[in-house]
């Protein structure tokens, strides 16, 4: 996979999530159930998570899509960021993330491409680490004051 996608990339953040943002193994869960909207259903060639104490980020990659995904759990805010080449139905994924996060508010964003999660571990985990550093300060509504 190149390093920069031409496609849907979709990013989609969700304010007062009531979902357990906290647990690793239920939003790894739920980023694969979100991510097989996308193709069908297989095991991700690349699949990556870090637990943090605020929360926990995961990453996967399919053959030709990658989802990205990182909880803040004081904040009950979270962020998803969907790539395909392929024709996106925004609309079932956004109301499936509405639904499996339980979020009182979200905000989302259609481009047109997207930088490709690695597919080396070591370099996705990288990735994964910096992308939530940008998503945390983006998400930050305390810097606004």
């Amino acid at each position: 996979m190149d390093s920069l996608g031409y496609g849907a990339h979709l990013i989609i953040d969700g304010f007062g999530a009531t979902a357990p943002l906290h647990d690793e193994g239920w939003n790894i869960d739920a980023a694969s159930e979100l991510l097989s909207v996308l193709e069908r259903p297989e095991v991700p060639l690349t699949r990556v998570s870090y637990w943090f104490e605020d929360g926990v980020s995961v990453g996967l990659a399919l053959p030709e899509s990658h989802l990205t995904l990182h909880t803040f759990a004081p904040r009950r805010t979270l962020s998803l960021s969907l790539f395909s080449p392929q024709l996106l139905a925004a609309e079932g994924v956004i109301e499936a993330f509405r639904t499996r996060f339980a979020v009182g508010r979200l905000e989302s964003h259609l481009g047109s491409r997207s930088v490709a999660l690695p597919q080396d571990e070591g370099l996705a985990i990288r990735y994964l680490l910096g992308e939530r550093n940008y998503t945390d300060v983006r998400l930050d509504d305390t810097l606004m004051d």
